[in-house]
């Protein structure tokens, strides 16, 4: 039994290095697009800015995605005890997406109208329903967790599954409008949610919010 149960540990480590190497290469590749403007001589750094404003802007949002996502990730995984090839496969399909956000920030540097900024939004949500999907599978089905309560298991569920791309979407909100209302209204819900998680707490002793 103990094979067993070394094996399985070994599974889930192993899903989580090949997990933190995607989130790793993406974060990379961000940065490895951003070329210096042309007909940029180096000598007015207003200029520089200026003309890299959109790029550094859309750098700064995917950094942000990437970083908080795998924060979501490492918190939700470190609740699993083992792994199995159902979680895998839907591990897969939202690594798949974060894969996919160089090129949705590709597309927000050469974007002229709105449509580059729906499919961003959309990837992060597909990411974060995604996410949803394998913490479903881990907690309710496959039953892959460490014990936990079922109001806190709902709570992660919602927040990993809702979040990422509602907070993405007021983000731009507030980028575009260059109003603060996207942000206070992300500062409202991160404060709601972890007030729910606190007064959950109680009933879950072995557990802290996802």
């Amino acid at each position: 039994m103990s094979n067993i149960t070394d094996k399985e540990a070994q599974h889930l480590h192993r899903l989580i290095l090949f997990s933190d190497a995607v989130f790793a290469i993406a974060i990379t590749l961000l940065a490895i697009e951003i070329h210096p403007p042309e007909g940029w001589t180096g000598e007015d750094v207003a200029v520089f800015f200026r003309l890299m404003g959109t790029k550094l802007s859309a750098y700064a949002v995917s950094f942000v995605v990437v970083g908080v996502l795998w924060i979501s990730h490492r918190r939700t995984f470190s609740r699993l005890v083992k792994a199995d090839g159902v979680l895998d496969v839907v591990n897969f399909l939202m690594l798949g997406l974060v894969a996919l956000l160089p090129l949705g920030t590709e597309m927000l540097w050469h974007a002229t109208h709105g449509g580059a900024l729906l499919i961003y939004v959309g990837l992060v949500t597909a990411i974060g329903l995604a996410q949803g999907l394998t913490w479903g599978y881990a907690a309710f089905v496959g039953k892959l967790t460490e014990p936990i309560a079922l109001a806190t298991r709902v709570l992660i569920l919602v927040r990993v599954t809702l979040l990422p791309g509602l907070c993405c979407g007021l983000t731009f909100v507030s980028l575009v409008t260059g109003t603060p209302w996207g942000f206070v209204a992300i500062g409202v819900l991160m404060w709601g949610m972890s007030l729910l998680a606190r007064r959950l707490q109680p009933r879950d002793p072995q557990s802290g919010a996802a």
